[in-house]
């Protein structure tokens, strides 16, 4: 009896192993043929109560690439790129234009700065004129106790703008010898100076009224290298006025100067030459 079971278990065994290689690899076949085994196998588990709790959902989605998604993102940071390469271009070109703004605003301020310049280099000269018209038309002793009151670089100014007679009949005017030396000196100055800006020619002639601290020990030699007609005219005014002073100033002045001098002064006054050739003498 027991012998009869195990031989019909043994049969049941061997028939069952081999139905399940043979579906096995009918299955195997059928999916190597492109038959959907497993989906198959899956969608009939799933609708079975217990199965569908082992088998996986065959309808798991699966992770896709949306190529158009992509695309979209693309063009739009293309686009972004684009906008912002125009804003940098017309920043490009505000800064650009501001620069020329700024070159033109910074001509016509330098522009209007030489106009006023221009202008005020007009008044002043203008202003100059009129009062060197002013001491012109009055005497020569009213004109030197006016003007030697001003400060150096006025004075010498004013009188520069009279003609060299005049000039002389003002110095040779003057009471303060020093001062006098000084204009004189500063007179002979002046004409070296090429600046046409008045304003500029105002500061040069300030700066060598500085120098001249001590005229009357050069006022010799300044007279001396003065043409010798204006030297005349300055002698005989300051003979006229201040006769010793005018001696000693002709005292220091070289021979060779003072010949010439002498000579332009016989030229209107003979005797007034020969007075101060004999004052020499002695």
């Amino acid at each position: 009896m027991a012998e009869k079971r195990r031989g019909i278990l043994g049969g049941f065994l061997f028939w069952g192993i081999s139905l399940l290689i043979t579906v096995l690899l009918i299955l195997f076949l059928l999916n190597f043929v492109g038959f959907p085994v497993w989906k198959t196998f899956q969608d009939w588990g799933n609708k079975v109560p217990v199965l569908n709790l082992i088998i996986p959902n065959s309808t798991e989605p699966e992770k896709t690439v949306d190529v158009n998604d992509w695309e979209e993102k693309y063009l739009t940071t293309e686009s972004l790129l684009n906008q912002k390469e125009q804003e940098l271009d017309e920043l490009k070109k505000q800064l650009s234009s501001n620069q020329n703004d700024i070159k033109v605003l910074k001509k016509n301020n330098e522009d209007l700065q030489k106009e006023l310049a221009n202008k005020q280099t007009k008044e002043v000269q203008d202003q100059v004129k009129h009062v060197a018209g002013i001491y012109a038309s009055i005497p020569a002793s009213k004109a030197a106790a006016m003007l030697v009151s001003m400060p150096l670089e006025e004075a010498s100014l004013t009188i520069a703008q009279l003609d060299q007679e005049l000039q002389g009949s003002i110095l040779g005017s003057m009471k303060d010898v020093k001062k006098a030396a000084q204009i004189t000196m500063m007179l002979k100055e002046i004409a070296g100076l090429d600046e046409t800006n008045q304003s500029v020619l105002s500061e040069q002639v300030h700066e060598l009224a500085l120098k001249h601290e001590n005229p009357t020990e050069t006022l010799a030699e300044t007279v001396a290298g003065m043409p010798p007609a204006q030297s005349a005219s300055i002698i005989q005014t300051m003979m006229a006025t201040n006769s010793q002073v005018a001696m000693n100033l002709m005292k220091n002045i070289k021979t060779t100067s003072r010949s010439q001098i002498l000579t332009e002064i016989a030229k209107s006054d003979n005797k007034l030459a020969a007075t101060i050739a004999a004052n020499l003498n002695n």
